[in-house]
């Protein structure tokens, strides 16, 4: 029964190092995380190469502070074993245990040097794009609701990825058990490696949630503003679909110069991240043409912001006088959000 547990303890550590990381690349790509990300990979390839990094500590004091995190998870590990994998999976549910027992509450001190670095780089962060992204059309309201979302996330992801990673590579090393630990990795590398490639196959660039919030609320906070800009951008994608036709996919997508020139315009009224969320698609029902500007919200509950005007300047507004399943064939044209 114990060699039993025991490889289902392992396998349930192949799962997680298999899906955690393409979540995690997944989840950065939407959401303003990269320095919590960075963070997270720092003390996971420290825990895998603490003794390399020891050695290299005692003649760069600099490094010394870097991994000394990792070396404390090495050294509490050492006296108290970890867990069993399911214990770590479900430790963020489980608060008012390590709350009230001293050993558990200890052992989530020892991850406070991650979460408050999270915690700060999501502050400096709110701080520097308040004043970059957000005025003069945006407040403080809005920029805090952003650092609140982003900072749930972040100390979500660490809580839920940082334990169960660092103390399964722990826990073989220690064991000696070389082999599980080099699967382990081997499956974390493969999975990291897929995320890449489904991000880098995309036709669009990926949008933050950030951004797409931020485009939601600029609209309808300015929208006579946000109008003209998408006219004026609608008419220049206009004059480079006449001379480059080929950049109209069979799904209606467009792509190429004429996307190019529609987000150049709106850059005048949106910011850089919020222009590039606007896709453009043509829908062409007999002698029309229809060119759609638009961008998928962060919502369901919010409608697709959409601009559509037709080859001679005439605009329509109405979605239900766009053409039969408009909306539903933008969407399959559309990248979507992430993958």
């Amino acid at each position: 029964m114990r060699r039993i547990l025991d490889g289902v303890d392992f396998a349930s550590r192949i799962v997680f190092f298999a899906v955690a990381p393409f979540l995690v690349f997944v989840v950065a790509a939407l959401f303003p995380i990269t320095m919590t990300l960075a963070n997270l990979g720092v003390c996971v390839v420290s825990v895998v190469f603490i003794n390399v990094l020891r050695s290299y500590a005692e003649r760069f004091p600099i490094l010394d502070k870097v991994v000394a995190g990792p070396m404390k998870f090495e050294r509490y590990y050492r006296l108290h074993p970890p867990k069993p994998f399911a214990y770590y999976i479900f430790f963020p549910l489980l608060f008012p245990y390590w709350l009230s027992v001293d050993h558990a509450r200890r052992e989530f001190v020892l991850y406070k040097t991650v979460n408050l670095a999270t915690l700060a780089f999501v502050v400096l962060g709110a701080v520097y794009q308040y004043f970059a992204y957000f005025r003069p059309q945006l407040g403080l309201f809005a920029c805090v609701h952003v650092m609140l979302v982003t900072l749930v996330l972040e100390i979500a992801i660490v809580m839920t990825m940082l334990m169960p990673l660092a103390t399964s590579i722990i826990r073989y090393r220690l064991a000696g058990q070389r082999r599980r630990l080099v699967a382990l990795v081997a499956v974390g590398a493969l999975s990291t490696s897929v995320a890449l490639i489904a991000l880098a196959r995309r036709r669009d660039p990926v949008i933050s949630w950030a951004a797409r919030e931020r485009l939601t609320l600029r609209t309808k906070k300015a929208l006579p503003a946000a109008r003209y800009a998408q006219r004026v951008a609608a008419k220049s994608a206009w004059g480079a679909i006449a001379k480059h036709e080929g950049e109209v996919d069979t799904d209606g997508k467009v792509t190429g110069e004429p996307v190019v020139r529609a987000r150049a315009s709106l850059r005048k009224f949106y910011k850089d991240d919020e222009a590039e969320a606007f896709d453009a698609w043509l829908a062409r029902t007999g002698k029309t043409e229809l060119l759609v500007l638009y961008v998928e919200t962060t919502s369901k509950r919010r409608p697709t912001i959409f601009f559509a005007m037709d080859r001679a300047g005439h605009e329509v507004r109405d979605p239900k006088k766009l053409p039969k399943g408009a909306l539903d064939a933008m969407k399959l044209a559309a990248d979507g959000p992430v993958l």
